[in-house]
């Protein structure tokens, strides 16, 4: 193995770890939704009641969690093959999953 293969390796193993929190934090984006209900209780007027988004939003972001997760360790898995450094992939998920919580957000409210 030479330096510049071994170099590689070590990038892509802490890549990998990174992946796996950033799986941590999609899960956790995943228990917060669970909360969505609750951001519509303090509305008592019929005219902002925004109860009936609660499910859409709910299923925005598992979906949008899971494809995340999902595109992000696909395109690892295949560009590490490939012997490339895939170090910048996890923030990229990281983005994803904020724009997936701002698009769930949107769809809540």
């Amino acid at each position: 193995m030479t330096s510049a293969s071994a170099a590689t390796v070590a990038w892509n193993v802490l890549s990998y770890l990174l992946y796996a929190a950033l799986v941590i934090v999609g899960g956790y984006q995943v228990w917060l939704s669970l909360f969505f209900g609750m951001a519509t209780d303090a509305c008592y007027d019929s005219a902002c009641d925004a109860s009936y988004n609660v499910w859409p939003a709910m299923i925005t972001m598992w979906v949008g969690v899971a494809a995340v997760l999902l595109v992000t360790v696909i395109v690892m898995m295949r560009k590490s093959s490939q012997g490339n450094v895939v170090i910048g992939w996890p923030f990229l998920g990281l983005l994803g999953l904020g724009f997936v919580y701002v698009i769930a957000d949107t769809v809540l409210h």
